[in-house]
């Protein structure tokens, strides 16, 4: 079956549309569990990395190399989760690293300010003023986050394969809405898809992993995957360092083979 992959705004009730559509088809809903996993796997704070995606980025953050780290772990955990299919994902970074994966679909929640602050003051007791701010700031925050880590507009309609607007449709239409998706031939698995999908997953644990591992954590190198030989191009600044990346690619969960065309290119002393 199709893998699904949701994101939502505060107060548009997309958490509830995809904890219906999951629990109607049998899927495993998993959203915190993402970041967690990525945490896990990779040996970073989960507070850390919450933020990270949660959070504006801070000014200092917009210069380091923070942004490509996190990326690197988040699309591993989404990219290895999407591969048990019966999943529905719930995170924005999960519709922008499925993208180009035929078999999933990808869908937005959305409503107007007006209509979010609304249930926000029912939800959490507070006034309307306090409301709107808090979903100013949040859509800010998402709105920073993605332009940081993706340079995208995560409310450009053209990023998804539905977009969902719950000022009009209802809780129940908008669960059939993705269910007559998940039935379309679209979006049907193939053998291409499932292993295009497992070539990305592969692609994706060796750029996380040679983040997170010291020797290797400055290399910024082009990975392809081809039935699960990997293949490394781009320039190290010394030998030492394109071996490292080598011996930590061959060791990644998936890898049945490592090639590559990594030169070395030292920095001149002034």
């Amino acid at each position: 079956m199709p893998i699904i992959a949701m994101t939502k705004e505060m107060g548009s009730l997309g958490t509830f549309i995809g904890i219906e559509a999951a629990r109607r088809l049998g899927f495993e809903f998993l959203r915190n569990d993402l970041i967690r996993a990525a945490a896990r796997e990779y040996r970073v704070l989960e507070a850390r990395l919450v933020g990270a995606v949660e959070e504006p980025p801070r000014w200092l953050e917009r210069l380091g190399p923070a942004r490509r780290r996190y990326r690197a772990y988040l699309e591993a955990a989404v990219l290895d989760a999407a591969l048990q299919e019966h999943v529905l994902l719930m995170g924005r970074w999960s519709t922008i690293f499925l993208h180009g994966i035929r078999h999933a679909i990808r869908v937005r929640v959305c409503a107007p300010p007006r209509v979010r602050a609304q249930r926000v003051m029912e939800r959490f007791g507070i006034d309307q003023e306090d409301a709107l701010g808090r979903i100013a700031a949040y859509d800010e925050g998402v709105r920073a986050r993605m332009r940081q880590i993706f340079d995208l507009d995560w409310t450009d309609p053209l990023l998804y394969d539905l977009v969902i607007n719950t000022e009009a449709v209802s809780l129940e239409t908008g669960v059939r809405q993705v269910l007559t998706l998940v039935e379309a031939p679209e979006f049907q698995p193939t053998p291409e898809s499932r292993a295009d999908l497992r070539d990305r997953a592969v692609g994706a644990r060796v750029r996380a992993t040679l983040k997170a591992t010291a020797t290797t954590a400055r290399v910024e190198l082009d990975i392809r995957v081809a039935d699960g030989a990997v293949r490394l191009e781009g320039v190290v600044e010394s030998e030492e360092e394109r071996e490292a990346a080598l011996t930590v690619a061959r060791n990644v969960r998936g890898v049945v083979g490592v090639s590559g065309d990594v030169k070395v290119f030292r920095r001149p002393i002034r």
